[in-house]
């Protein structure tokens, strides 16, 4: 994981070089515009995929998912209060609830173990502040376009945030083997291909061009629709089957989208 994460934002990173180059040259953004976005890269980047990685070694992937996917939009909903947005009711609390129950039914699927040996608290802790540093991403981001593109704030983050991870594994000399990229057949990498365009490129992409049209609480709850997509295309490529439990779930999901949705619109 430390060096799949710098391939992949780097090669992505990359699709950003001009925009982000011609906003620098033509004097569109500040110093200090570059200077925020390269700290916003920090906290979205280096510290999220440190944290996630960290959490995951220490935990495993049902709790992973559940406080990673469950807690983003909660976080970021709490958060945006204090970003300008409107106060969270008892209804919308309860949305964000419904939401995270969907994704611990469909995550459950599997044998949750929970342990406090090596280090499982540690783990969680840093999947919670995961949650959270994506929070803080989302609303900075969204309280910053207001003068910067997405297109700009992508790469500035993106672009900074790959840098940030580089160093991270050059500094872990235990997992920091690079001569092994050149192992990789052709199939992986058209999968780290597909993690840079698809999954790094126009994700982040899309989600900024998002945050400027939507309240980021209300754009943020459509991340619980992550696992509902993964057993879909679980089914769909790998032939799993569909269960009752996953239809709960994502019946759950569905709902707290549409209770958010309609909570803002009133």
């Amino acid at each position: 994981p430390t060096l799949l994460a710098p391939m992949r934002f780097s090669i992505a990173s990359l699709f950003f070089a001009i925009p982000l180059l011609r906003a620098i040259l033509q004097h569109q953004i500040s110093v200090r515009q570059l200077l925020l976005m390269a700290l916003l890269g920090q906290i979205a980047f280096s510290l999220y995929f440190w944290l996630q990685y960290t959490g995951v070694q220490k935990t495993n992937a049902s709790i992973s998912s559940i406080l990673v996917v469950g807690l983003i939009p909660i976080a970021t909903a709490f958060l945006s209060q204090f970003f300008g947005e409107k106060r969270l009711n008892l209804i919308t609390i309860a949305a964000f609830l419904l939401g995270f129950l969907g994704v611990a039914i469909i995550v459950l699927q599997q044998q949750l173990l929970i342990s406090l040996e090596s280090g499982f608290l540690f783990g969680a802790l840093c999947l919670i502040s995961n949650a959270f540093a994506f929070a803080i991403y989302s609303n900075l981001s969204k309280k910053w376009m207001q003068n910067i593109s997405p297109l700009v704030m992508t790469g500035g983050t993106m672009t900074s945030g790959a840098i940030g991870l580089l160093l991270l594994s050059l500094l872990d000399t235990t997992n920091n083997r690079w001569s092994d990229v050149m192992k990789l057949n052709p199939i992986q990498w058209i999968a780290l291909l597909f993690l840079a365009v698809v999954c790094s490129v126009l994700s982040y992409f899309a989600y900024n061009v998002a945050l400027t049209r939507v309240d980021a609480s209300r754009v943020a709850v459509y991340i619980y629709f992550e696992p509902v997509f993964t057993v879909l295309l679980g089914i769909t490529l790998l032939g799993e089957h569909l269960d009752w439990q996953t239809v709960i779930g994502a019946g759950a999901i569905a709902g707290s989208v549409v209770m958010v949705n309609l909570m803002k619109k009133t």
